[in-house]
């Protein structure tokens, strides 16, 4: 029995060793390449500047054994300039020859050039001025957070800043809603709210409880106009004094009759235009009149106050202006 254990060992060591021999002579293992994209090219554009140095940084990281010499990193990055950036990589080549041979040096003059702050601002005025608009709360979280972090400005003054700079009916939402939240569950908040806020119906505006004061009107055509209105100044001096001249009829023109008992007013229909009520604010009904002979036109406003029904109704009458027409030296005529 214990002969028979001896073999089995003996048999399972040689097998032990065999492998041992095999794995000995397989290649080592390849390791896993991760590829990297090219940076996007740069034509000098300032927002796009800090962006195109950390890709240029973060490719010659992990590239660095194809990139052995500075010499040739910097050759690389010249093939990334475009626009106005290789116009100005190139007349500077020649000339500072650093830029060949440092990529820290040629990465410090490219953003020394071409990255200043938006409009000759600086971070902290852009964040003061900065507004919401017509954009989403979401789109505009995206340009007040890359602002942020360039800012160095602290939590709570970048989320004061926020909301100031978010528009009012947002601002009524959050006003309660804001207290003890940081600055990012702030701007989610806006976000979530801004979007419930954009999906909601909008609301109809019902202008029949107005309390203001409103002129009532109807499609009824406008009223014929009469042959002569002197409240309104129809005729002119020059006409009115022909027909005194010629003793005619101040309202139509005829001869043979004066103005008081003109046939042409006889046919006149007169109606009241309901364009002429209106109900003012305090519930007052008013009518205009106007009372008026050959030489004198007088108008008047007549109110009936409505919280008199009670007791019976009561007109007042108030005037709101009288007006001489016709000049002195009319007077006694038609």
């Amino acid at each position: 029995m214990l002969k028979s254990y001896q073999e089995q060992l003996t048999k399972l060591q040689s097998v032990n060793e065999h492998l041992t021999q095999y794995i000995r002579t397989l290649p080592p293992p390849t390791p896993l390449i991760v590829s990297f994209a090219l940076p996007d090219k740069f034509d000098c554009t300032a927002k796009t500047c800090k962006g195109f140095v950390r890709q240029i940084k973060l490719y010659f990281d992990h590239q660095s054994d194809k990139f052995a010499t500075e010499e040739k990193k910097c050759a690389f990055l010249m093939t990334l300039l475009t626009g106005k950036a290789i116009d100005w990589a190139s007349a500077v080549w020649d000339s500072d020859s650093r830029i060949k041979y440092s990529l820290d040096y040629f990465i410090d003059q490219i953003r020394e050039v071409f990255e200043y702050p938006a409009g000759g601002r600086d971070i902290s005025t852009q964040i003061i001025n900065i507004k919401q608009g017509n954009r989403t709360a979401a789109e505009f979280a995206v340009e007040f957070r890359t602002l942020a972090a360039q800012s160095r400005w602290n939590h709570i003054s970048l989320k004061a800043m926020s909301y100031h700079s978010l528009n009012p009916d947002l601002q009524t939402e959050l006003t309660c809603r804001r207290e003890d939240s940081s600055f990012s569950e702030f701007v989610s908040l806006a976000i979530k709210i801004d979007n419930l806020m954009r999906q909601a119906p909008k609301r109809k505006v019902d202008k029949g409880n107005s309390r203001s004061s409103q002129v009532f009107s109807t499609s009824r055509p406008p009223p014929q106009e009469e042959p002569m209105q002197l409240n309104n100044s129809r005729l002119s001096e020059e006409e009115r004094e022909r027909r005194r001249l010629h003793r005619l009829c101040y309202y139509c023109g005829e001869s043979g009759h004066r103005s008081l008992g003109c046939p042409q007013k006889a046919q006149t229909n007169h109606r009241v235009n309901i364009n002429h009520f209106s109900l003012l604010s305090n519930r007052t009904l008013t009518l205009p009149d106007i009372l008026k002979n050959d030489t004198l036109s007088l108008e008047l406003t007549a109110m009936v106050d409505s919280e008199s029904y009670p007791q019976g109704h009561r007109g007042e009458v108030s005037n709101s202006r009288s007006t001489m027409h016709p000049s002195h030296k009319d007077q006694g005529h038609r």
